[in-house]
């Protein structure tokens, strides 16, 4: 996965916070499709390796491990919804008073889950590289 950013921030531990505007499907063509009515989208902040001595403003790619990043995505999406039916299955099973509780329980349990993998991975190495443009 590559996309364009720019270099906002050099931090320290040779690493850079750089701005990533999100691309769309449709390749913001909106004058010929008009479909998203040119919703305007916040940039993403990043923290990558700068490893070719990126300065503040450039224009750089940076690449990322798609399997990463599906990761967390998964534990972020999935993760509460799996949690979530199962609690419900494992309470109507078992016979447990209101089973939709459980299921709310299984949900916030995914939901804490997926915060604290976000914790972790703000500490972790990053899982962006950059490179020149």
């Amino acid at each position: 996965m590559q996309q364009t950013a720019t270099v906002t921030k050099l931090l320290p531990g040779n690493k850079a916070e750089l701005t990533v505007h999100r691309q769309t499907a449709c390749g913001h063509d909106c004058s010929n499709c008009g479909g998203c009515g040119e919703i305007v989208t916040k940039p993403i902040i990043v923290i990558a390796d700068n490893s070719i001595g990126a300065d503040v403003g450039d224009s750089v790619v940076i690449t990322g491990s798609s399997k990463q990043v599906l990761g967390l995505a998964a534990v972020v999406y999935l993760v509460p919804f799996v949690l979530f039916f199962a609690l419900y299955a494992v309470a109507s099973v078992a016979s447990l008073p209101i089973p939709e509780v459980w299921a709310c329980v299984g949900f916030f349990l995914g939901i804490l889950a997926a915060v604290g993998v976000n914790r972790r991975q703000k500490h972790a190495k990053p899982i962006y590289t950059i490179s020149k443009l």
